[in-house]
Parts: C-alpha cells; sequence; structure tokens
C-alpha cells in the first residue's frame, strides 16, 4: 500500500483506493476542485455531450474539456480509474480523435459550461471560431500509474496524467499528480551536451533561470532533476546537482520555462 508522509502536518497519508472505495465520479470531483492548481492557464470544465466518431455507429461521451485561457487550443478528457481495461480507454479516445464536432453546436453548449463553472463570458462566435480551427487533443486522466497504459496511448497520440488520491485516518486529503500535464511555454532554448564535462550540458538560446537556492529545478519525463547555473567564456551551461543524470550524453534537448516559472527537459 503506498503511503505519503506529509511534512507539514507531519502525519501519513494512505492511498485512498487502499482505504475507502470510490469511483470515476469521485475522481472527477476532486479533479474538478483542484483544477485551477492542476491546469492554471487553462478554463476546465464538465464536458458531457456525445461524441460521434468517423465510422462509429455508436457514440463516446467524455468527462472534461479543457480550454487554453488564450483561447488558442483545446482539450477533451477521459477520466479514468485503473480498474477498467485498456480497450475501453482506447475505444473512447480513439473516437475522441478522430470526432464529428460540430463547431456552432459544441459552442453553444462550452459557452454555457464556461459561464457556469469557470464564471467567463466568451463569445459563440470565438468559440466556434476556436472549434472549427482546431481539433481537440485528447488526455486520459487516470487514478494510478499503468506503463502498459501509457505507452499504448502515446503511440495513438493521446497523452496520459496521474492523479493519486491519499488520505489520513482524521480525513484530511493529500494528491500526487505526475505525467503529461499540459504547459504553456514562455522561454525555450536548446541543450546539449559539454564535450568534455561529463554531467553538464550547454545552454544555446536565451532563457531565464529562475534558481532555488542556486539550483535549477527541471522535470524531465516524470523525474524532478536539479542543476547548479554557471558561465563560462559567455556561455551558459548546467552542471547535475546530483549523482545519476537521466540525459543521455549522445542525444541533444530543449530546455522550456512554462508561465508558472518550471523547467523541463524534451528530447529535440
Amino acid at each position: 500500500m503506498a503511503r505519503i508522509l506529509n511534512i507539514v502536518d507531519a502525519r501519513w497519508y494512505d492511498e485512498l483506493k487502499a482505504v475507502s472505495y470510490y469511483g470515476e465520479t469521485e475522481l472527477e470531483k476532486r479533479i474538478l476542485q483542484h483544477a485551477r492548481e492542476l491546469f492554471p492557464h487553462h478554463y476546465v470544465f464538465p464536458f458531457k455531450k456525445d461524441v460521434h466518431g468517423s465510422g462509429e455507429t455508436t457514440p463516446k461521451r467524455p468527462d472534461l474539456c479543457l480550454i487554453r485561457r488564450d483561447l488558442s487550443s483545446w482539450v477533451i478528457v477521459e477520466v479514468e480509474i485503473e480498474g477498467h481495461s485498456l480497450k475501453h480507454v482506447l475505444d473512447q479516445t480513439r473516437v475522441f480523435l478522430a470526432g464529428d464536432y460540430n463547431a456552432p453546436e459544441v459552442a453553444e453548449y462550452v459557452r454555457g459550461q464556461l459561464k457556469s463553472f469557470c464564471q467567463k463570458t466568451v463569445s459563440v462566435k470565438r468559440l466556434t471560431g476556436l472549434f472549427s480551427a482546431k481539433a481537440p487533443s485528447v488526455m486520459v486522466i487516470v487514478d494510478s500509474e499503468n506503463a502498459g497504459w501509457l505507452e499504448e496511448l502515446n503511440r495513438g497520440g493521446v497523452d496520459v496524467c496521474v492523479f493519486e488520491i491519499y488520505k489520513n485516518v482524521r480525513g484530511h486529503y493529500v494528491y500526487r499528480t505526475f505525467g503529461q500535464y499540459p504547459a504553456v511555454v514562455s522561454e525555450e532554448a536548446h541543450c546539449r551536451p559539454h564535450q568534455s564535462m561529463p554531467n553538464v550540458i550547454e545552454i544555446v538560446g536565451n532563457i531565464h533561470l529562475k534558481t532555488k537556492r542556486s539550483e535549477l529545478e527541471v522535470s524531465f519525463d516524470q523525474l524532478l532533476t536539479r542543476w547548479t547555473p554557471f558561465e563560462d567564456n559567455g556561455k551558459k551551461y548546467l552542471r547535475l546537482a546530483g549523482r545519476a543524470n537521466p540525459l543521455s550524453p549522445t542525444d541533444s534537448y530543449g530546455l522550456y520555462r512554462d508561465k508558472s516559472n518550471r523547467y523541463f527537459f524534451h528530447r529535440s
């Protein structure tokens, strides 16, 4: 049974599915309760509208929708619990990826959802323009990590996020999140390994580095790495502040900073 020690209150929290029963409705409710923290640059609201896929006779209904706050992109979200079969999830997301979204009809529905759940008023015309111009990306939020799901869903073009719930005996909750949560990039730069110094990468490009106690925290896949920035002969570098370097010495990477001043690597 997985547990988390919360150093703020010095109490242990147990994974909710090990000490209680819950379903998708409860999971979805908690995601919506913490939507602003999970998706700070998106509007998040329930999306309970049937989607018809090309060649599919039975429509599928997603759970949530995300719209970027600048109204430049949108995401259809399927909320799942671990007990469901991968086939069920693939069947759902396959329809969402190739869905026939009637832009004016969806715009009318989403306008009401935005007003009800996000206290945001957007014109039908502007929403219709978004849904006509761009197909949604598709994301699955699941309550437990599953490598098999990640591989299969990523292969089909679906992002996977994990949202784990933990509870202590006093009825208080904490959450553990990781995975492919959407990021709104503010700055980016190339990175390449130093030719002679191990565990050192050169930053090629302009990106502002905001460090914590002289170290920069950078996410890579599901790992949080720490680096010490330094300069030499007018060039910027990062030196690994640890023993195990997850970056390959033969690959190049992009370094990104999002609007929440979080940093992450991505293979380029």
